[in-house]
């Protein structure tokens, strides 16, 4: 009889900045990242004592969901093997970042938030504890500022696994234009924005038409496996204009995929409840953007969570009844909103 379960848990290595963890799942009060080594900085990894860790959990698991993973939206009814192998990765240690985005909290800057994971997924390939087919997913921090970034995407894409990188898009990368060519892997890049001034409030930096030519390069390459993300930020970014703008000018690049999410500090601040009228507004108007311009439309973590428990009905979305409606709520959110990092 199989057990709750996931691919993590099996086969999955997640590397943070202090440790080793089967994921980079944070969910229910904190609870995920089951972990593998505490206090880790890039050291070699003795793998069969790993794979001696990962056993041990999964025989627990088995018997009754462990602690960290109870209430994660990854588990399903699984079937565990006992092929001590890694094939998904993640690497979320890099706290280094190009940008200064007012919904990121200051831990992104500064020297040593860093460490080279490139001999280390080398050594797991040379001892056979290696398994293609899977993905490994880039995130950050800025993914382009790690060490040896180009060689170790290089070496997923040789050894057959795809890539999934997160990237701010400041810093042009032509591994990850290979991978697009290749059709071995994607990018996410969150533009947040239509406009160089909304961009450089939200952002911190003056790199708007940086990033929107590297969203046209990765677009040439590979307009398939192009997500570009619009982050909501009560307050700053959550009108229509710009929104119309940066649907416009994505269609101009040839994007096909658009993503939305909530800023996070604004869900968690109302815990997914008393959300205004005003953000599942503009939900509704994304996707009826996004029908309009034949994009295809992902919704992200928080914006998820807040639709599944919407109050209120989807808007019909009538012209200028949807528009003054949503004008209305703009200035009602207004107490509500958070003082960002500036």
């Amino acid at each position: 009889m199989n057990s709750l379960g996931c691919s993590f848990l099996e086969s999955g290595i997640n590397f943070d900045l202090n440790m080793v963890s089967d994921c980079c799942i944070s969910h229910n009060d904190g609870r995920g990242l089951p972990i593998l080594i505490e206090n880790y900085h890039g050291e070699a990894i003795d793998w069969e004592k790993l794979f001696d860790t990962k056993a041990k959990r999964i025989a627990c698991q088995k018997e009754q969901t462990i602690y960290d993973c109870e209430g994660c939206y990854h588990l399903t009814e699984f079937k565990f093997s006992d092929e001590r192998k890694i094939s998904d990765f993640h690497f979320s240690h890099c706290r280094l970042c190009n940008a200064r985005c007012i919904y990121c909290s200051d831990e992104y800057s500064g020297d040593n938030k860093n460490y080279n994971t490139y001999p280390i997924i080398k050594d797991l390939i040379e001892k056979g504890y290696y398994k293609s087919g899977g993905e490994a997913t880039f995130q950050g921090g800025e993914p382009t500022l790690m060490h040896n970034f180009e060689e170790l995407v290089h070496l997923f894409i040789e050894n057959g696994t795809k890539v999934r990188i997160h990237s701010s898009g400041i810093k042009y990368s032509p591994i990850i234009e290979d991978a697009l060519k290749q059709d071995k892997g994607s990018v996410v890049i969150s533009l947040d924005s239509a406009t160089s001034k909304t961009y450089k409030t939200i952002k911190q930096v003056d790199c708007f038409n940086k990033v929107c030519e590297t969203i046209r390069n990765y677009s040439k390459a590979n307009s398939d496996n192009v997500i570009v993300k619009y982050i909501i930020i009560p307050g700053v970014n959550d009108n229509i204009f710009e929104i119309n703008k940066f649907f416009k000018l994505m269609k101009s690049y040839g994007i096909k995929t658009i993503a939305m999410d909530l800023e996070v500090q604004y869900a968690r601040k109302y815990n997914n409840k008393d959300i205004s009228n005003h953000i599942f507004l503009l939900a509704d108007y994304f996707e009826e953007l996004a029908k309009k311009y034949s994009f295809n439309l992902l919704t992200y973590s928080f914006i998820s969570y807040v639709l599944q428990n919407r109050k209120i009905k989807k808007s019909l979305l009538i012209k200028n009844n949807f528009l003054y409606t949503l004008y209305v709520c703009t200035q009602n959110d207004k107490k509500k909103n958070i003082i960002y990092r500036r």
